[in-house]
């Protein structure tokens, strides 16, 4: 598909997902519903194959990778709230599931996955994955055949012993439709027919029976909110780009327009349908703050939630705290929203679970208390947003493939941009905040104590809220952070690459291996 071109609603904002962890919940839900769109009839048989050497095997429980795998098996969407409940939920519908470790052919990647499934009428498949960071994934082999699937695409499969015939066929039936596509022919081994893929960025009335007509083939609709049109190209992919480009066109002084113009040049969406989809995930950012502030839902992991705790001893006792302004409510609303999500609860990935806290508490809480309405706080959402693309695009949100300071340090930089923008900062000005952002959080290693992310997550969430407000202070003050926002990306991805696979998120190192990190790993393993 060419140069890699992310979404701000699918690759960095969302998924709207029951917690803990976008990479390692939300991931392989949609991994799993993939996989049961596959399927002519329900799962009866699962097992699931992680790599030894990989990020699965010490975090998988704690993070909710069980639940993910199998609820998306089931059906289920990233923000069903009985996606937490699927492993009971299987069991009560006769199906049988086993979670295995092996060494898997060539791991490309630490979260990568087998999945073989039996379905009730005898089908059998076997798909390789891996959950890529920020809820985003990577399907590479069904049924044996290399596949390129991320479920942000109309995917049709078919097998064909004339594949070039079925090629020409498929291909004359989406210039009929006017759809923009993509085909594929994969070879088949040992005498087996050619996989042919075809993906479309649509799926008008009467074009999947067309393609029915050439032959058997099934249909997998999209699992991403945004299916970006084949046919469309931004006007820029990196921050040097949409910085040229403001300057070109008058848009110095409304950077979070140029969100606007590159997210609607993928999409083919309007400015309201854009702010609206940013609003709606807003929403559940303030609401699971607010849920986090009211307590009173289940503890998971080893320690109890706290944000509920702290809010009560602010408003009711002789509790000092020192005066630090807008970052007093953000530090409540940064810590509680992702230890919300690390209870269960339904947050906004933002752009990961792990660092879902930082843009509530930096950007919404702050934004309120400076007196900013819910349309300017939008804006500026959408302009952190675009903050994330230039990342993802550059390096990563995987903690697994360049630890922490690719989650809170990436939320942190896109927060940083918001914050500027509330202060009347310009397109270069914003950018600055987020370089100067991400510039102070390289290094910041991934150690999710036992597997969950009640320790070090909650507090390192607070941390990148009040680093953004404080980067964003110093640029509009004057301050020079010198290398500019794309350069810092690129460092932050090579810090990532040399730091070894014990900080990467796997639980081998940091916190993790202190003497307390692994006496309550081992309690908790306990029955």
């Amino acid at each position: 598909m060419g140069v890699k071109l992310s979404s701000i609603f699918n690759e960095v904002f969302g998924p709207v997902m029951i917690g803990p962890s976008s990479s390692h919940t939300a991931g392989p839900a949609r991994i799993g519903l993939m996989c049961r769109l596959m399927l002519p009839a329900d799962p009866e048989d699962i097992r699931i194959t992680f790599d030894r050497h990989g990020a699965y095997p010490a975090t998988y429980r704690g993070q909710g990778s069980d639940y993910g795998f199998l609820g998306g098996l089931l059906g289920m969407e990233t923000s069903d709230h009985d996606l937490k409940n699927a492993p009971a939920l299987a069991g009560q519908r006769g199906v049988r599931y086993e979670f295995v470790t092996a060494d898997l052919r060539e791991p490309w990647h630490p979260n990568l996955v087998r999945i073989q499934v039996t379905a009730r009428n005898g089908y059998e498949l076997e798909v390789e994955a891996a959950s890529t960071g920020g809820g985003m994934f990577l399907i590479t082999r069904y049924q044996g055949y290399a596949v390129t699937m991320n479920g942000g695409a109309h995917e049709f499969l078919a097998t064909s012993a004339d594949p070039e015939v079925c090629v020409q066929g498929a291909e004359a039936v989406c210039r009929r439709f006017g759809v923009g596509h993509e085909i594929v022919a994969v070879p088949g081994a040992n005498g087996r027919p050619a996989l042919v893929n075809l993906k479309t960025d649509q799926a008008p009335p009467g074009f999947p029976e067309a393609l029915e007509a050439l032959g058997p083939i099934r249909h997998l609709r999209p699992v991403l909110p945004v299916v970006k049109r084949l046919d469309r190209r931004p006007p820029f992919t990196t921050a040097a780009g949409a910085l040229e480009y403001a300057r070109e066109h008058g848009l110095d002084h409304d950077p979070w327009r140029l969100a606007v113009i590159y997210e609607s040049s993928l999409s083919a969406r309007s400015e309201m349908e854009i702010m609206a989809m940013m609003k709606q995930l807003a929403g559940v950012m303030r609401r699971s703050a607010l849920a986090a502030l009211e307590g009173g839902y289940p503890r998971r992991g080893f320690l109890p939630p706290q944000a509920a705790a702290m809010h009560k001893n602010l408003a009711g006792g002789p509790i000092k705290q020192a005066n630090l302004g807008v970052l007093n409510r953000a530090t409540l609303w940064s810590s509680g929203v992702v230890d919300y999500g690390f209870c269960q609860g339904l947050i906004t990935a933002a752009p990961t679970g792990g660092s879902s806290g930082v843009l509530p508490g930096a950007v919404i809480s702050a934004g309120e208390e400076m007196g900013f309405n819910e349309e300017e706080i939008g804006r500026a959402l959408l302009l952190s947003g675009l903050v994330g693309v230039f990342i993802d695009h550059g390096a990563t949100f995987a903690a697994e493939m360049a630890a922490c300071q690719a989650e809170i340090g990436s939320a942190s930089a896109m927060a940083a941009a918001a914050v500027a923008l509330f202060l009347g900062g310009d397109v270069e000005r914003c950018f600055k905040s987020a370089a100067l952002a991400l510039q102070n959080m390289l290094g910041l290693v991934c150690d999710p104590v036992a597997g969950f992310g009640n320790v070090p997550c909650v507090n390192r969430n607070t941390l990148g809220a009040a680093n953004a407000v404080i980067s964003a202070n110093m640029v509009m003050a004057g301050f020079e952070p010198f290398i500019p926002l794309d350069e810092v990306i690129q460092a932050m991805m090579s810090v990532g690459a040399m730091l070894p696979p014990e900080l990467r998120c796997t639980g081998g190192g940091g916190l993790c291996q202190t003497a307390t990190g692994r006496r309550v790993a081992a309690e908790l393993k306990k029955p």
